[in-house]
């Protein structure tokens, strides 16, 4: 009796371990924040605007939202939220968005790649 519990659970422990998962699955995580504007797709930097002195009229407002783990599709849309207003950064390929009393700097891929890389760099240099 032993022995066929014993090969049981082995057996069990095989098929288990054996299963794969499809690649192509996409997992239902939740994604950084991003927005589509102007059919750009924005993306949080992860930083603050340290810019001082703005008009007080916004360039655009989020009107709505999908889920955390998806993209927006549409212009004007987020995974993070609607009713929040924008504007165009000072930088080509950024906008700046307030939220919880603060500028974030949400940009194109290909600018949010730059601008990680350079604040890599000046916290490289600063240590």
């Amino acid at each position: 009796m032993k022995k066929l519990l014993t090969l049981l659970l082995a057996v069990t422990c095989v098929c288990g371990c054996s299963q794969t998962q499809n690649p192509t699955d996409e997992s239902k995580t939740a994604r950084i924040p991003m927005v589509m504007v102007d059919g750009e797709l924005y993306l949080d930097t992860g930083y603050d605007s340290t810019i001082e002195g703005r008009c007080g009229v916004m360039d655009g407002e989020i009107t709505s939202t999908v889920d955390g783990t998806e993209r927006p599709i549409k212009d004007n849309q987020s995974n993070f939220g609607k009713d929040i207003g924008y504007q165009y950064g000072t930088t080509e390929g950024t906008i700046e968005i307030y939220q919880n009393e603060k500028w974030r700097i949400f940009a194109t891929e290909d600018v949010r790649e730059q601008i990680q890389s350079e604040h890599k760099n000046d916290i490289i240099q600063t240590e």
